[in-house]
């Protein structure tokens, strides 16, 4: 094959990855619609029983992927205001910055 024939066949590569990755753009637009489409958010109020997020501070890497991501469950004591709430453990022990 010639060089010429080479860099057509370059060419047309990219332009083949350039509609895949448009395709996959709109696939992944569509999916998000219909499941954004389907969630309904939950009103967290005081009393209600909640999950923590695990905090990730592992310099060492020696969490593996098998790790909890999830903390124990916790009293909401306090709506500070939506998406920011106080926590208390199921003895009754507030969680600082929460």
């Amino acid at each position: 094959m010639s060089e010429v024939g080479l860099r057509e066949n370059l060419d047309m590569l990219e332009e083949c990855w350039a509609q895949a990755h448009l395709k996959t753009m709109h696939y992944q637009r569509i999916v998000s619609r219909l499941y954004n489409r389907r969630i309904r958010p939950r009103p967290i109020g005081e009393g209600d029983l909640v999950l923590k997020k695990a905090e990730v501070s592992d310099p060492g890497h020696t969490r593996g992927k098998l790790t909890p991501r999830w903390e124990e469950p916790y009293h909401v004591t306090r709506v500070v205001r939506d998406g920011t709430y106080t926590l208390s453990t199921m003895e009754g022990k507030t969680l600082p910055q929460t």
